[in-house]
């Protein structure tokens, strides 16, 4: 009887389903309806010693530690070992390797043509990107151009272009239509008065508002620039900021199972720390002793919510986008939103 006893329990934890990942409560196999993706340029997760070791913090567990899934993402596509952050972001966007840095690449279905015929609102926040950079240099492409920005609102926190152009405030209500550009009005002298958080909780409360479906980008190219700047002040600031995003984004999802929170990275940029000591307190008091390297091969991807577990790894930048979607089959998961390559 006591071998048929143990033979029962063997069996019953054999097949109960692991719900907790990295030593946090999670549930397998969710499906993501509400997706918020951030990319930051830049970005690689040793830079967090710069407020992990700050004296007023290093004993609390910053908001990226809070992160369930930590991965690391191959940059590289057919053409470059190190492309730049647009191309990787592109890359990211559309699970494309083939990316030229030409009009062919908006050819391309990004996430947001897969998902908004099912019903999902999609909105892509931009801070410090070029022209270049920026989602919208796809309009000088012509008709592939305008149709890879099809059902997608911009928000940018750069000067606009003309006094005609639409516009967004932190402490504005308004009602954001696709195929629209919104520029931040605290921005027309070309510096922005009002901060990414600040922005980020305004705009993405009134996006998401009454909305069960939805996928809202946040693309950060100040924080590289920032970092290039060599200016401590402007670089720990920003590194604030998206602390700041990342802690709102996931007190959100810790409230709703079917939300995924992701950030990636592109052109992620080596930083040399200095030791410890008085060296490390010049470090934090002017930024003495930082030393930029070059950018890595490999990006960092964080993520957190539903289809956390499928971002834990060593894949290709490429495979980002279908990594929210697919399931396990091997535990009858694979029931998806859609399918990436239809």
């Amino acid at each position: 009887m006591t071998y048929k006893i143990y033979f029962l329990f063997f069996i019953f934890l054999g097949c109960a389903q692991v719900t907790s990942l990295n030593l946090q409560k999670h549930q397998f196999g969710q499906i993501p309806t509400k997706i918020v993706w951030i990319q930051v340029a830049g970005f690689e997760e040793e830079h967090l010693a710069t407020l992990k070791f700050d004296s007023s913090t290093k004993d609390e567990a910053l908001s990226f530690e809070k992160f369930l899934c930590l991965g690391k993402a191959w940059e590289y596509n057919l053409y470059n070992i190190r492309p730049t952050a647009e191309s990787s972001f592109l890359g990211q966007l559309t699970g494309d390797r083939n990316i030229k840095n030409s009009c062919e690449d908006y050819k391309a279905k990004p996430i947001w043509k897969l998902i908004s015929k099912n019903g999902y609102k999609v909105g892509a926040f931009e801070n410090g990107a070029s022209n270049d950079e920026s989602l919208e240099s796809a309009k000088a492409c012509g008709q592939d151009g305008s149709n890879f920005l099809d059902d997608l609102v911009i928000w940018k926190m750069n000067k606009a272009p003309a006094k005609s152009s639409q516009f967004f405030h932190v402490n504005e209500k308004s009602n954001f239509e696709k195929k629209t550009t919104y520029y931040d009005r605290s921005c027309l002298t070309g510096e922005c008065y009002s901060n990414l958080s600040q922005n980020i909780k305004s705009v993405f409360s009134q996006f998401s508002r009454k909305s069960d479906k939805y996928l809202f980008i946040v693309r950060d190219f100040k924080y590289k620039s920032d970092l290039a700047s060599k200016n401590y002040s402007k670089y720990k600031a920003s590194l604030k900021e998206l602390e700041k995003t990342v802690e709102y984004f996931l007190s959100l999802s810790s409230e709703s199972k079917n939300m995924l929170v992701l950030l990636t990275s592109a052109k992620s940029k080596v930083l040399e720390f200095p030791k410890s000591g008085n060296q490390w307190k010049e470090f934090e008091q002017s930024g003495k002793y930082l030393i930029d390297r070059k950018s890595k091969l490999i990006s960092t991807v964080m993520a957190s919510g539903a289809r956390a577990e499928n971002f834990c790894g060593i894949y290709n930048q490429s495979q980002i986008l279908p990594r929210i979607f697919s399931g396990s089959k091997q535990q009858g998961l694979e029931l998806a939103i859609i399918n990436p390559f239809d």
